[in-house]
């Protein structure tokens, strides 16, 4: 599955995904702004029938047809109120930008949203985003020594990143994903036939691995000790402290992703990890070893954000690799 939020004999996995935020903020939400303010799904539907969701599901008895996913948003969308406030929550609920502004849970406590949430029109969400705007790209950083990182930012302004946000804040939206587009394309060095797996699917629509929980607490404490800035933008990527427009729910397919970071704020978070390295994996394993041994009154106080992560090698790779290509982050568990 698309979608590697899952639960695996009571622990959940923690993946990142690259993000393209074009596609999110100029088809996929106005397409839900449009559904639901005017009660219009001619732009959110056929986007909808491209999801694995909405395919699985064409195979469900026909008595249980109107259990689908598809059929329980729409109703629910059906019987929301409607009126001169409701809609503009909903309009500012479903502009990228707009919400984006307001999603930090620290700071505002009652961004817009609607009057319930529904997991039927979060699973819709859900399965759009995951089909249309999850970027699939290698990593050949994932097993290079850490000093190959500050290499990559000698030629940080000339990256397609950059080139591609330029042309993007000039208003020239075609060209930049044209750009943007080429350069993933030159990025797929190894045949699609040799990485797809048994379900068709290549190994990086499967995400980065990140760790299990409570790995995202080893990996917040240790980026609290390279800059605070780092920590609180995990914290909107991995930590549920950026809220979605409906919500989530932990370990759900097609309703698990927890935040993501914009293609802006991943350069922010790049730039802050440029000159780190990752912790040797031999002492990460050593610190959390520690931690588990039995109390003794010699054994100094651990906390548990104060463990070496073993997953930090993989986060800095897909961050890096993300501002590379002007790319979002987005994060399921």
């Amino acid at each position: 599955m698309i979608l590697c939020g899952y639960v695996e004999e009571g622990v959940m996995t923690v993946r990142v995904y690259g993000f393209n935020w074009e596609t999110y903020a100029q088809r996929v939400m106005p397409a839900f702004k449009l559904w639901l303010t005017q009660g219009d799904d001619s732009l959110i539907y056929p986007l909808y029938t491209q999801t694995r969701c909405f395919r699985e599901e064409q195979f469900l008895p026909p008595a249980m047809q109107p259990l689908r996913t598809w059929s329980r948003a729409q109703a629910f969308v059906q019987q929301l109120p409607q009126g001169s406030h409701t809609r503009r929550e909903y309009e500012v609920l479903c502009s990228a930008e707009e919400f984006t502004e307001l999603s930090d849970s620290y700071v505002h406590r009652h961004p817009p949203q609607l009057y319930q949430n529904t997991d039927a029109l979060r699973a819709v969400w859900g399965a759009t985003v995951a089909e249309h705007c999850l970027a699939c790209f290698h990593f050949p950083l994932l097993h290079t020594p850490p000093t190959v990182v500050p290499e990559l930012y000698q030629q940080q302004e000339q990256s397609h990143g950059d080139i591609v946000s330029l042309l993007q804040s000039a208003g020239l939206h075609e060209l930049a994903r044209q750009i943007h587009q080429q350069s993933l394309e030159e990025d797929n060095t190894v045949p699609a036939t040799e990485e797809e797996g048994e379900d068709g699917e290549t190994p990086e629509m499967h995400g980065t691995e990140i760790g299990r929980h409570p790995a995202t607490l080893h990996l917040r404490g240790w980026l609290a000790s390279v800059s605070i800035r780092s920590m609180a933008l995990f914290e909107l990527l991995a930590c549920g402290r950026r809220l979605l427009p409906f919500g989530y729910r932990t370990g759900e397919p097609y309703e698990d992703f927890v935040g993501y970071l914009t293609p802006r704020e991943v350069w922010q978070f790049s730039r802050c990890l440029r000159y780190v390295q990752a912790p040797n994996t031999e002492e990460a394993r050593a610190s959390y070893a520690f931690l588990c041994q039995s109390s003794t009154e010699e054994r100094a106080f651990h906390m548990i954000d104060e463990i070496l992560p073993e997953h930090a090698e993989s986060l800095l790779a897909i961050t890096h690799k993300a501002a590379q290509h002007g790319l979002g982050l987005l994060c399921s568990n």
